[in-house]
């Protein structure tokens, strides 16, 4: 499969690039990683990313970053997306693609693109593009090291999340032999925050509720909040963390409203918010997911906040009693909310 990915990528011209709606930085990096890479190759290609942060806007190409386009194509390489739909507005350019790539790390990908590259648990898509250059023999140089660990940095959570591991350890530790600056990037990416970022931190802190005990955090942002703060797309990243910080807190929930709503999970690892979030229409990892919503907002946020109870509530018990794993899958009104 990996030959075949670098056969198509030689046989197209025409190339463009796309990820999952409102980029995050592992989106940003694997599409700027890719975008390089096809300049080397003399491909003409374009990136297509909607509302990306500009906390980004240090790496390289950022500027090369574009909203829309109305061409066809060779060729499109979908990166850090488990299926069409998440790519959102843009989407239609999608079905204008030849053929597609998709380069992918979610267990929950639904292989929808001519070839699937999916490793999943790998800590960010730009770990999964590290490693497939090393085996397909690609050069990274130090403008496309940066890429990749904004993308390995702002997946891990600065490597505080479940899914590093050994090779994600190896990949930093390679990519600074480069000369990639790697307190720069972990500096602008996660480090930094904006006066607009501190005034919805304070905001988000006061909204805080918690349900189960205390082990569901819940905390949201309006588009109102977002205007009398000035903030801009990115400020609002890292919020979801709030409540996940907290002991005692199994998930924590944080709600953006945008044209709809964004909702963001973050586990502490005894409940996969994966699973929620694909009820909803999301997707992600076992300890961060999300998705969008359109529909009643009070409706949605208690179904969500209730399935995350049963998970909550199940994990109290020994899940080796299989009368108890019996009634809670029947809904038993002893187990129910």
């Amino acid at each position: 499969m990996k030959n075949n990915i670098l056969d198509l990528i030689k046989n197209s011209q025409n190339i463009v690039i796309l990820a999952h709606e409102k980029p995050d930085g592992d989106a940003v990096g694997s599409s700027l990683t890719i975008y390089s890479t096809l300049l080397d190759l003399n491909k003409t290609v374009d990136i297509i990313l909607q509302d990306v942060p500009t906390r980004f806007k240090f790496l390289k190409n950022y500027d090369k970053i574009q909203e829309d386009t109305d061409k066809f194509y060779d060729l499109g390489i979908i990166l850090d997306c488990s299926k069409q739909s998440r790519i959102g507005d843009k989407s239609d350019i999608f079905s204008r693609c030849k053929k597609t790539i998709c380069i992918d790390h979610h267990a929950t990908n639904e292989n929808y693109c001519t070839i699937n590259y999916v490793v999943p648990e790998t800590s960010s898509c730009c770990q999964v593009i590290y490693y497939l250059y090393k085996d397909l023999n690609i050069p990274v140089d130090k403008q496309i090291g940066e890429s990749l660990l904004l993308g390995l940095l702002t997946d891990t959570n600065g490597y505080a999340n479940n899914n590093v591991d050994g090779k994600t350890l190896k990949m930093a530790e390679e990519l600074t032999t480069l000369g990639v600056d790697h307190y720069k990037i972990y500096s602008e990416a996660l480090r930094y925050e904006t006066f607009e970022k501190y005034e919805l931190d304070k905001i988000a802190r006061d909204r805080l509720t918690f349900y189960a005990d205390g082990k569901i955090a819940y905390t949201y942002i309006t588009k109102k909040d977002m205007e009398n703060t000035n903030a801009c797309e990115g400020d609002h990243e890292g919020l979801v963390e709030i409540g996940r910080n907290i002991s005692g807190v199994e998930v924590s929930i944080f709600v953006r409203e945008d044209d709809g709503y964004r909702f963001s999970l973050r586990s502490n690892g005894k409940v996969d918010v994966s699973e929620i979030a694909n009820m909803f229409n999301g997707g992600g990892h076992k300890m961060a997911a999300g998705g969008n919503f359109t529909s009643n907002y009070e409706e949605t946020i208690n179904n969500i906040i209730n399935e995350i109870k049963k998970r909550v509530w199940y994990n109290e018990w020994d899940i080796n009693n299989k009368q108890a794993k019996r009634l809670y899958i029947k809904g038993h009104s002893k187990y129910s909310f």
